[in-house]
């Protein structure tokens, strides 16, 4: 991006980043911090001024340490590289391939209009049908895919509807606002139900690896993160229909015969729409069976107990003998994304149509997913990676250990609501890999496990929608028409203040039982 080309607020963001990063080396540097921490310092409010302002790319702001860190010494250059290659990176990656098979043949859109018809189609009924759809698909895939996944079929009704209303009719442009601000919070708050659901949730399984004996698991997860979407979903909806935009309660006239003819014209289901549901069913079941599941009164137990080979075994070698990609990736950290890159990549080479040749995921619909975002997760991923090597860390852990002291609860409290503020101009992803590399060392000043104080924020981050920027799937609704930013700010306000709440909450009670940590 030129200079011509960018705004006020990225003119000050580059100005400001590079200046902030010298005056932070050298302010740092003063202070008694040795040169790699002090530099790693400026590094971090580099990128944490760039990721806020967004003067460049976010990805490309995301390689700064690969330029940074060897040069002032905070990690070494192979170090740094590894961290965009860690096999969290490699789980999204296969993650967004079965995504994208099931975008190509229209799935999620069959998916949808079944379970809309289903709940019912009076407008409060559409707005929960999308909400409980958007959900679903949000748990496996990322927030921003399944907000784009249903924003065309949400259209498509109100255009639907908006022949039976004059364009500019209140009824019509409330359950607009509704319905798609219903997309909205559900793609980001479902997108915490589960370990992939979001690219935030992926940072706190590379970060937490520190400070838990074992990767937390796809059931540890949902035990977490399902509580908290079964509560908010319902809630955000009976705000929606109930106060932010009041919707009435009988079914909109003709609603039935749209929807069944929508159906209709899906037709039964193509072979590359099965073919895609397989492999969803298959990735799904393979990572949350991957463990045993114990359940105190009976166990089941995990598929991977019944391989009877190792890769070692296979390649006849150790995996310390490899590259240390490939075998972080063939290490029992990349099960689980072993299990997605197979089935992922699988959809490559399975014939779905034979004249002209289809496969059931074209390599154009492979090529077009986020590769941007992977790099995003790598640069969070590298920056918390330099944070610990240069031994800024134990610098800010020390620091925070000097706060004043605060209740568990308020401290988990107050870190949700600076999580969900910071959200909102910042990039969540970006939050999360700002934030919880520095809660980690200082949660022990509140008297909590650093996984606690780390779930928090790492939960809270999925929230922030009072502005169209707060997240992506704000600004995928707010291209619709249908809401203005003083809308969005005002019932945003209400989701934010009570999600911080819910999330300080589960935190608090949920997840030291879950993980088996010390309250």
């Amino acid at each position: 991006m030129t200079w011509r080309r960018m705004d006020l607020r990225q003119r000050i963001g580059l100005v400001l980043g590079v200046s902030g990063f010298v005056a932070a080396g050298i302010a740092f540097s003063a202070a008694g911090l040795s040169p790699r921490a002090a530099w790693a310092g400026a590094t971090v409010v580099l990128m944490a001024t760039w990721w806020i302002t967004e003067p460049v790319p976010l990805w490309a702001t995301a390689l700064v340490p690969v330029a940074l860190y060897p040069l002032v010494g905070a990690a070494p250059l192979s170090e740094v590289v590894r961290q965009y290659f860690d096999p969290v990176n490699f789980l999204f990656l296969g993650g967004m391939w079965i995504a994208a098979a099931m975008e190509q043949w229209e799935l999620h859109r069959r998916l949808a209009l079944g379970i809309v018809a289903r709940i019912g189609l009076s407008p409060r009924r559409i707005v929960l049908g999308f909400m409980i759809a958007t959900g679903f698909i949000s748990l496996w895939i990322s927030n921003t895919a399944a907000a784009l996944m249903m924003f065309p079929i949400g259209m498509a009704v109100l255009q639907k509807f908006s022949g039976r209303a004059a364009e500019e009719d209140p009824g019509l442009r409330r359950f607009g606002m509704a319905l798609m601000l219903g997309i909205a919070y559900a793609a980001s708050i479902a997108g915490i139900g589960s370990k992939i659901g979001t690219g935030t949730n992926l940072v706190f399984v590379k970060m937490s690896a520190k400070v838990l004996p074992a990767e937390v698991s796809f059931l540890e997860w949902f035990k977490i993160g399902m509580p908290a979407v079964v509560v908010a979903l319902p809630l955000a909806w009976l705000y929606l229909v109930r106060v932010a935009a009041r919707l009435p309660a009988a079914e909109f006239p003709g609603a039935r015969q749209a929807f069944a003819e929508a159906r209709q014209a899906q037709g039964p289901m193509k072979r590359g729409e099965k073919v895609a549901l397989v492999a969803f069913l298959l990735a799904a079941t393979g990572w949350v069976f991957r463990q045993d599941m114990d359940f105190g009164v009976f166990k089941i137990p995990g598929w991977s107990g019944f391989v009877p080979w190792t890769w070692a075994g296979v390649l006849g070698r150790p995996l310390t003998s490899l590259p240390a990609v490939l075998g972080d990736l063939l290490g029992p950290r990349g099960a689980e994304s072993v299990v997605a890159l197979l089935i992922g990549s699988a959809l490559l080479v399975i014939p779905v149509g034979v004249r002209p040749l289809r496969m059931a995921l074209s390599l154009r619909a492979a090529g077009g997913i986020s590769w941007d975002l992977l790099i995003l997760l790598g640069g969070g991923f590298a920056m918390a990676h330099g944070i610990q090597r240069s031994g800024l860390s134990d610098v800010l852990g020390g620091a925070l250990r000097g706060l004043p002291h605060m209740g568990p609860f308020v401290a988990l409290l107050l870190v949700c609501w600076v999580t969900i503020a910071l959200s909102e101009v910042a990039s969540n992803v970006a939050t999360a890999s700002i934030l919880l590399p520095v809660l980690a060392v200082g949660a022990a000043s509140f008297g909590l496990h650093p996984a606690t104080l780390m779930f928090a924020a790492t939960l809270s981050a999925s929230f922030g929608f009072m502005l169209p920027a707060g997240t992506p799937p704000n600004a995928v609704v707010f291209s619709s028409g249908y809401i203005s930013v003083v809308q969005m700010a005002r019932s945003g306000f209400v989701i934010d203040i009570g999600g911080g709440v819910l999330i300080a909450a589960v935190s608090y009670f949920i997840v030291p039982l879950a993980l088996g940590l010390p309250r």
